[in-house]
This record gives structure tokens, C-alpha cells and sequence, in this order.
């Protein structure tokens, strides 16, 4: 069965990506919730189903789930990796189809026109990206810190502030953050860039990085308008699965 540019064989269990061949054999938690999702196709499913037991296997946990997902996400790729749809509260759903689609006035385009747009988009990139830079705006980070985990691999939490007022608390949140990294013993991600919205109610999270040979991404935005704020906890820390 095609899920994208990815075949999926499973009698043996695996996604195999037909643009480079690369193949990927399927732990349990990510083979029973790809099953789940293809026999119930265009349907939402709930996550405790997903993760439902089987006679041969104890229930999965919601943070299984959940990093079971981003991984079948992850080799699928950005083109096709919202094939796999998540529906707020409610669970995820397996889509027929890839999201976009190619316009088929586009599609009747010469070649000629489109080069035309492309450097037309190109050149006005160019001016926006001057006048901004001539503005004197800087995107320098406010801190940059290596994390160190279990197998000795390195990553960088890189931290942005547009404020003074509020360094201190983005820094306390950051440390709370970096707690999560510390019984990891490897992670897809090379660099977290990490910021705190002004008012001190919003804090987040980009991580970039790098899963069987493709490039991952991963934002994440939590919210907190209490007066006394605790963004990250471990019930948190153990949903997202931030090790690998």
C-alpha cells in the first residue's frame, strides 16, 4: 500500500521510501498504530484505541502514542507527513490523500511563466529581506547553551529575547526544559531555539533535526496566564517524548 512516496509492506512490517529507497522496519507501537489508521481510513481514532492491547502485547501509553506518530511523520516526510492528521481532543485520522494538491491552472503553465514568477518572488524576498536588515532589527540570540546527553551527543539550547525585562524568567523556564534532556541517552535534534513572549505567558519551542536521514522539525507552544507559572512539568516532559 502507498502512503505518499512511502510503501508499505505488512507482511514484513515495513515503509519503504520509493524516492531513495531507504527502508525503515517498524517497531511495534509504530506498526500497530499505522495499521489502525489505514483500517480506519478518512476516520478520526481515538489515541486510546491506537494504543489499544492485543493478545500479544500490553496497551501502549498515550506518550507512545503520541511519539509513534511523529516518527511515522518523520519518514513520510514534510511533503506528505499531514497525510497523518491530527484532530484536537479527539484523536488522529489518516487522510486518502496528501493536503495539496497541484493547482491544474498551475499545471497549464509553460515553463517559461513559471521561471518568470520564481524570480519575481525571488527578487521581492530580496528587497524584504534588505529593508529589514536596514532597519537595524537583530536576530543575534540572546544565549546559546550545549546540552550534553547520555551518549555524548551535543545539542544546542538556543534561547531569544526581545525584552530585558523578561530574561531572567525565560532563562528559569529554559532550565526546566533542559531537565527533560537529562536521562537521554541520544535525541533526533541538534538545535532548540526557545523564546518567551513578552508578557511572560507564552513559551516557545522550535526544534531542529535530523531522523533516519531527513530533516525533522517539531514547534511547540505552551501557554500559562497564572500569576505563579510552571510551563514545563513532568506529565509534559513525558507526553512530548523528547529522547529519541
Amino acid at each position: 500500500m502507498q502512503l505518499g512516496s512511502c510503501q508499505f509492506d505488512i507482511q514484513r512490517a515495513q515503509l519503504k521510501n520509493l524516492e531513495n529507497g531507504n527502508i525503515w522496519q517498524l517497531p511495534r507501537a509504530e506498526l500497530q498504530v499505522l495499521k489502525l489508521l489505514i483500517a480506519s481510513r478518512n476516520r478520526v481514532v481515538a489515541k486510546h484505541k491506537l494504543g489499544a492491547a492485543d493478545e500479544n502485547h500490553p496497551p501502549l501509553s498515550d506518550s507512545s502514542v503520541t511519539r509513534a506518530v511523529f516518527m511515522l511523520r518523520s519518514f513520510l516526510g514534510p511533503e506528505h507527513e499531514q497525510l497523518i492528521e491530527t484532530v484536537k481532543s479527539k484523536g488522529y485520522r489518516l487522510r486518502g490523500e496528501a493536503i495539496h494538491k497541484q493547482s491544474p491552472h498551475i499545471a497549464k503553465l509553460k515553463p517559461w511563466l513559471i521561471s518568470a514568477l520564481i524570480i519575481a518572488i525571488l527578487l521581492i524576498a530580496i528587497g524584504l529581506i534588505s529593508q529589514f536588515s536596514k532597519s537595524g532589527s537583530s536576530t543575534k540570540p540572546y544565549n546559546v547553551t550545549p546540552l550534553t546527553l547520555l551518549s555524548g551527543q551535543q545539542i544546542n539550547l538556543i534561547s531569544y529575547s526581545k525584552s530585558k525585562t523578561n530574561t531572567e524568567s525565560l532563562m528559569s523556564v529554559i532550565n526546566q526544559f533542559s531537565a527533560g534532556f537529562r536521562g537521554c541517552y541520544s535525541a533526533p535534534w541538534q538545535d532548540i531555539y526557545l523564546s518567551l513572549s513578552h508578557d511572560e505567558q507564552v513559551f516557545n519551542i522550535t526544534m531542529r533535526g535530523e531522523k533516519l536521514g531527513q530533516s525533522v522539525v517539531r514547534n511547540l507552544k505552551l501557554s500559562d496566564f497564572r500569576q505563579e507559572k510552571q510551563f514545563i512539568s513532568e506529565a509534559w516532559l513525558d507526553k512530548v517524548a523528547l529522547c529519541e
